[in-house]
């Protein structure tokens, strides 16, 4: 049996078959959604900082760390990142300084870390493990993942 289309449906039988094959296909961009655990040593980080920087130029991406480890980040764009992940913030001895940490330019940090009545020292305090420092900065961290568009699970190994 042969289909011919012929006359204004024509047109809009093409436009249909093109949008739903690029729909079935993924194209169309987006951005990423990526959640997991921090893991340090095999167990989870119980607090911090996790940031995506993308190196490509795209929209980056900020996390506290909640206490079972687990992250999520929203809004990624696809494509190569560099992870870091920042202990620092919730070391009680560096409480007086400024954390070396920044959000990347164009971001707010995380709700919720360093801010009054959201949680008490002693609460950070014992939620603080230190970790190899390198990790903190994007000139340093040798974490990396490809963020794809959609949602995605993805467990950091800050060993």
């Amino acid at each position: 049996m042969r289909l011919s289309f012929s006359g204004p449906s024509a047109g809009w039988a093409v436009a249909v078959v093109l949008v739903g094959s690029l729909a079935a296909s993924g194209c169309g961009g987006g951005t990423g959604t990526v959640s997991g655990k921090v893991l340090h040593k095999g167990a989870p980080l119980k607090g911090g900082v996790v940031t995506f920087v993308h190196t490509g130029g795209g929209t980056s991406g900020t996390s506290s760390i909640a206490e079972d480890g687990s992250y999520k980040i929203v809004g990624v764009s696809p494509g190569k990142v560099k992870i870091c992940v920042e202990t620092e913030t919730l070391n009680p001895a560096r409480k007086a300084r400024t954390p070396a940490y920044s959000p990347p330019p164009g971001m707010q940090g995380p709700v919720g870390l360093n801010q009054p009545g959201q949680s008490d020292s002693a609460d950070q305090a014992k939620r603080y493990t230190k970790i190899n420092s390198a990790y903190a900065t994007p000139e340093t961290t040798t974490l990396a993942y490809e963020v794809k568009s959609g949602n995605q699970t993805y467990d950091i190994p800050a060993d």
